[in-house]
């Protein structure tokens, strides 16, 4: 890797640059993934109200279903009755049969709307715990969302500010380095996810784990050396 003579000042100038780069980043960064954490309880909240405005026209249903049970369940009871009433009357076997068969099958149909009943029963009670969690769940993401914006509204607003005064330290910093050494830097820092400057670690370079050669060692030791690993071509610094 080709390396070039500078003054400390120099090598400190980069180092300066990154520093402020990576605040800019984790600040970026920050930034970024709060919407996306607020947006993502947002849909979980909405998604509850759903579940549970479904779940209330659901148990709306049922209690109408139950209620037309419970009025046909008295109709039958009263025509099994009154058909009671007639078996005493009949001069016939014939309409005594024809009476007891209506009976028996309306015995049947009762038997059937009070499964019905017993299943509706059920459902209603199953989806009212069902409910009652979703409700306690929902207000409880309901505050947390609130929460988490009013952090997020305050972060911005103090946010803001900082990283104004960091791009413009940023913008004050690249002014005094030169543009070819500057270039390189922005190139390296963007292939290397924002770190183009790491120190020396012994004789190896942090980032990679490069050992670098004893002779350039002592240059990047002494500062007078601008030196990029071979490796991972990030820009190498000694740090006392």
């Amino acid at each position: 890797m080709p390396v070039e003579t500078a003054p400390a000042i120099e090598v400190s100038q980069l180092v300066e640059l990154q520093a402020v780069d990576t605040q800019l980043q984790d600040l970026n960064e920050l930034l970024g993934d709060l919407p996306k954490k607020v947006d993502k309880l947002r849909q979980e909240e909405e998604s509850l109200i759903n579940a549970v405005d479904k779940g209330k026209n659901r148990l709306k249903e049922i209690k109408l279903a139950l209620n037309k049970a419970e009025h046909r369940m008295a109709e039958i009871k009263q025509k099994i009755d009154k058909l009671k009433d007639q078996l005493s009357l009949v001069t016939s076997n014939k309409q005594y049969d024809a009476l007891t068969q209506e009976i028996e099958y309306l015995k049947q149909e009762m038997d059937e709307v009070e499964l019905e009943d017993l299943e509706l029963e059920e459902e209603k009670e199953t989806l009212q715990n069902d409910l009652q969690e979703k409700e306690e769940n929902l207000e409880s993401l309901s505050e947390n969302l609130s929460t988490r914006r009013d952090r997020l509204e305050d972060l911005i607003a103090e946010s803001a500010d900082k990283k104004s005064e960091l791009e413009k330290v940023r913008e004050e910093k690249s002014i005094h380095i030169d543009p070819s050494v500057l270039g390189r830097y922005m190139r390296i820092r963007d292939a290397r996810d924002g770190l183009a400057v790491v120190t020396l670690d012994g004789n190896s370079c942090s980032g990679c784990g490069f050992v670098v050669p004893t002779q350039s060692v002592s240059f990047i030791r002494k500062k007078t050396l601008l030196y990029n690993c071979d490796i991972c071509s990030r820009f190498l610094y000694f740090d006392k």
